[in-house]
């Protein structure tokens, strides 16, 4: 064969093997939204409503778009189809979920098992439950001057020591808990804010999928610190003084005793104190931090074990205690006799 007719050859095939890129959309025919918020219609249809970035020359807003089918994946694809340009939904980091969904075990479990196996979401994506419209809480965005469209996601990602208390939940942490033995899970609560973008609410506990009670926003930081996060920047009022928490660290040690389970937890703040009553000295301003944290704790502990939520993450710490055929059992038989010794040290910076 000619060395010219070999040419020839290698270049068909190389055109060939460069025809896969024909699908290929530029950057800017691209539409990548960043929130997406799902509810139920009264007609038993699905809402998606999507937050959608619009770069301009003066900086970035955002525009509001809403499809509504019987399930959740036709819905995105009517958003698709009618898009002047073609939508991304890989690059969604919020899905906020609409009450009327979050309260019903079923649509929520059927919901959060969708975005979990949708090859189009990514799973890290963070999940937020709200009981305000959908398409309020996205517009209120839009209605607050110098926010732009990333506010939802920068909310939840304020950075290490900012804002301490603030939950953020994975989809694949929401789907992972609903199938689990010994491990609930507990999901941000957000509205619309009248001076900001955003209110944080607290969090919602879940039992595999089932919503069980609420918790308020000064409860959730002990969580978050019995999933080894650090309550750095969190501010306390004691009544006769505020502190701000410079440092934490929690020491759990765990036993089973007569197939009871026993947690020992000591909780150690560094603290710094930013005003003070006169005449109150650095020991009482300890004393009342303490016991604050103590009866807090005790209180969202006795809750939680009434509703046979797990809602602190003992169980991950039983894994190796018990047997494996028994951890199905540990909502039912071990957790309503556990038992947690909770003391809190604190010192002063």
């Amino acid at each position: 064969m000619k060395k010219g007719n070999k040419a020839l050859i290698m270049l068909m095939f190389l055109v060939i093997l460069l025809s896969g890129c024909w699908d290929i959309k530029d950057i800017d025919k691209r539409v990548l939204p960043l929130v997406m918020g799902i509810n139920k219609a009264s007609n038993d249809e699905y809402e998606v409503t999507m937050q959608i970035p619009i770069p301009k020359k003066d900086g970035e807003t955002s525009r509001i778009v809403t499809s509504k089918d019987k399930n959740v994946s036709s819905a995105l694809g009517q958003i698709r189809t009618n898009s002047e340009n073609a939508v991304d939904y890989s690059h969604v980091r919020l899905v906020v979920i609409q009450k009327d969904l979050s309260d019903n075990k079923e649509e929520l479990i059927k919901l959060v098992t969708f975005l979990m196996t949708s090859k189009e979401i990514s799973t890290n994506a963070q999940l937020a439950f709200t009981d305000v419209p959908i398409e309020e809480l996205l517009s209120n965005i839009n209605d607050k001057l110098g926010v732009d469209s990333t506010s939802l996601y920068d909310f939840f990602n304020k950075g290490a020591g900012w804002a301490p208390q603030i939950l953020s939940t994975r989809i694949w942490e929401a789907y992972r808990s609903m199938y689990s033995y010994t491990e609930d899970i507990t999901i941000p609560i957000i509205d619309s804010g009248n001076d900001t973008v955003l209110n944080y609410k607290g969090a919602a506990a879940l039992k595999m999928g089932e919503l069980t009670q609420r918790i308020d926003p000064n409860e959730t930081q002990l969580i978050k610190l019995f999933q080894n996060d650090n309550a750095k920047g969190k501010i306390e009022n004691v009544g006769v003084a505020s502190i701000m928490v410079i440092r934490s660290a929690i020491e759990n040690k765990t036993f089973v005793e007569n197939n009871k389970p026993l947690v020992s937890s000591d909780l150690k703040l560094k603290i710094r104190v930013l005003e003070r009553e006169a005449g109150i000295t650095n020991d009482r301003i300890k004393r009342e931090l303490e016991k604050l944290i103590e009866d807090r704790f005790n209180s969202m502990f006795d809750k939680a074990q009434e509703n046979k939520t797990d809602i602190f993450g003992f169980g991950q710490f039983f894994r190796n205690q018990i047997p494996y055929d028994d951890l199905k059992n540990w909502r039912e038989r071990y957790y309503p006799e556990l038992k947690v010794d909770f003391i809190v040290h604190a010192s002063m910076e």
